[in-house]
């Protein structure tokens, strides 16, 4: 691999009207035959050309890179970011200067600002590795006209995401969904970049999907879609059932119901952060005035989780494609639910444990750390093979598993977005990895490399 700077070439006011670039005389006699460069999704004829005022460099290293010098009319072109060390590669025809790297945002608009994209500046501790241009988009910032983006882009120099007017990257990592939900179909038919985690599953969806599977339909809690004949049964089967909206991730919108022997129904509704007690009679009223049955909602037994001091925790597995494209666990951390609590979700209170530490908090010496490690790392194994059969692009997942008092293994749910503010209080190391895995694999799909391959360095 090679590394470059990038400057626009000093024409001494003489106006450049060519696609040129201006590289070392040895840069020159490699890329004689070149005819084409490729910039993210831009792409332009060239012609290279040899300057003697351009120093000899190998560009071995991020640190010392070989320099190039572009005209105006490529800058103007390829919207190519100056504050950015580059890697370049070539064929007998076309350079490659990148990686282009897409991180697609949601739409809310308070995301979309540097001191809000923490996490994806965390991730850039990478960038040293890979370097490139990185962009933070939302579906509404692309000109399908211009065939550009007016985004935040990642800017090295001073590390802070800068507003401009950015190419069309070559890969695409998905971390938001909005209502249309229609990114990959629009783009599909104007650009070829690669787009990962671009569809999410709602959890009917993905339970139907588990149920294909023999191995994993053993931890599947039984599931049906809320109506008010299936919430009775349920409540008959089961006396204690959880509702979740069918759409929704991270404990939001659920309630808990519970049929007492008096004929009453407990209800502790999370979305109101309220309990109160019905008669069974007005279920079906409660279920109507709540609008359960307009929003999309699934039933689920609420499993008998095990217990620390009296809260239940589940696991969050984090697993991810490699530099290598193959799928690795991350990280594993059990999230411990707050004091008088039923969800375990960290954003409800919860908190965040090593797995060696719940399952002797929880056991004690029963259960061998060991052992549930490897059932864990087979389960989610499992899951993305799966996915990875279904013909979609998926690249990271947040796994919720659970072990009850039983000892009993449950998939609780997947999610293509994960949070990972756990794990940067357990481990920072641990963290880290999370954050830059994503990046090198986006890189590696791109076609570029990274700066020292030795992964104990990353």
């Amino acid at each position: 691999m090679k590394w470059i700077k990038v400057e626009r070439e000093d024409t001494g006011g003489i106006e450049d009207s060519g696609n040129t670039i201006y590289v070392s005389k040895n840069l020159a006699d490699k890329l004689k035959t070149q005819t084409k460069l490729i910039f993210g999704q831009n792409e332009i004829p060239i012609t290279v050309q040899a300057s003697s005022s351009i120093d000899e460099c190998t560009g071995d290293h991020f640190h010392d890179p070989a320099l190039i010098r572009l005209s105006q009319n490529v800058f103007d072109q390829l919207l190519i970011q100056k504050s950015a060390t580059y890697q370049i590669r070539y064929t007998n025809t076309t350079i490659y200067i990148g990686p282009v790297i897409g991180f697609l945002l949601g739409d809310q608009h308070y995301y979309y600002h540097h001191r809000r994209l923490k996490e994806l500046t965390d991730a850039m501790g990478v960038y040293e590795k890979v370097g490139g241009l990185f962009i933070a988009f939302r579906h509404c910032s692309i000109s399908w006209r211009e065939k550009c983006i007016y985004g935040l882009y990642f800017n090295y120099e001073n590390k802070k995401w800068v507003y401009g007017k950015l190419p069309l990257p070559s890969v695409v990592y998905r971390r938001g969904f909005n209502s249309r939900n229609n990114f990959v179909n629009e783009c599909s038919d104007v650009s070829s970049w690669e787009v990962f985690n671009a569809v999410r599953f709602d959890k009917w969806q993905l339970y139907t999907q588990l149920k294909k599977n023999d191995r994993l339909n053993p931890y599947l809690p039984e599931t049906a879609l809320l109506g008010v004949d299936s919430l009775s049964a349920f409540l008959h089967k089961y006396s204690k059932v959880i509702l979740k909206p069918n759409k929704l991730s991270r404990g939001r919108g659920i309630s808990i119901i519970t049929s007492k022997p008096d004929g009453t129904l407990e209800v502790h509704d999370y979305r109101q952060f309220t309990n109160f007690t019905i008669p069974a009679s007005q279920l079906e009223d409660y279920l109507h005035e709540g609008k359960y049955l307009k929003r999309d909602y699934i039933i689920q037994p609420f499993l008998d989780l095990a217990r620390i001091n009296g809260s239940p925790w589940d696991i969050r597995v984090v697993m991810q494609k490699n530099r290598w494209k193959q799928w690795v666990c991350n990280g594993i951390e059990c999230r411990l639910a707050g004091t008088g609590k039923m969800i375990t979700n960290i954003s409800n209170g919860g908190r965040a444990l090593e797995l060696s530490e719940a399952l002797t908090l929880a056991f004690g010496t029963e259960v061998d750390p060991t052992q549930v490690r490897k059932d864990i790392h087979s389960i989610s194994m499992e899951f993305c093979k799966m996915m990875d059969q279904t013909g979609f692009h998926f690249a990271e997942f947040g796994l919720d598993l659970a072990l009850d008092q039983q000892k009993h293994y449950w998939f609780i749910e997947a999610n293509v977005r994960p949070t990972f503010k756990g794990f940067k209080t357990l481990d920072d190391d641990i963290y880290r990895r999370i954050c830059y895995e994503p990046i090198l694999y986006s890189t590696s799909i791109a076609g570029f490399g990274w700066e020292d391959s030795d992964e104990s360095e990353i």
